[in-house]
């Protein structure tokens, strides 16, 4: 059985498209959240989709239903998941060209300040290679010029730093003149 995590399917950039697990995989899984594609931060709303070879199926949705119940998940309420059930069949996503701007913006900061990267095809983060070995010391860097980053280790990338550019265009540029200076140190320690 393959498990696919998808909250970020429709977050992708210039016409890619991922395809459906569901529709090659028949003994697959989707699990996803509306948090992402529809930016809808902090809800816990979302679905499970099984798909057609999954043994004894109606077990399987049972089980899950019980284990959502039995957990105690916050559902979310009633009007909510109505709402999200509309903006699936109708197609509803945040507006990606968003956050492809926010991406570039970012991106162009990054590089100017020397940092290595690989631009996200989708998302609303990329991943820097942290001029430092440690990444939590460079975290530690960015935060005293009130730059927020999130250690690699943390995602199973250590000697990597997490920017999300899911915030105002104001607020990366902002991070300009810090992480300049930040770079700047770090350069004259080495």
């Amino acid at each position: 059985m393959v498990i696919s995590d998808e909250p970020y399917r429709r977050l992708v950039y210039d016409g890619r498209e991922v395809p459906s697990v569901l529709r090659h995989i028949p003994c697959s899984v989707v699990v996803t959240s509306a948090s992402k594609d529809l930016s809808l931060a902090g809800q816990r709303i979302g679905y499970i989709a099984s798909g057609p070879g999954i043994p004894d199926r109606q077990k399987f949705v049972s089980a899950l239903v019980l284990a959502t119940r039995i957990l105690g998940f916050v559902n979310a309420p009633s009007l909510m998941q109505r709402v999200y059930a509309c903006c699936l069949c109708e197609g509803e996503c945040i507006d990606v060209e968003r956050y492809r701007e926010r991406r570039d913006l970012l991106a162009g900061i990054l590089t100017a300040a020397g940092l290595e990267f690989a631009p996200p095809e989708g998302a609303f983060y990329l991943f820097v290679k942290s001029p430092l070995e440690d990444d939590v010391a460079f975290c530690t860097e960015l935060v005293r010029e009130r730059i927020l980053a999130v250690p690699g280790r943390g995602f199973g990338w250590p000697g990597y730093v997490r920017f999300a550019y899911c915030v105002s265009m104001e607020s990366i540029r902002g991070c300009t003149p810090g992480l300049k200076r930040v770079m700047e140190r770090i350069r004259t320690r080495a």
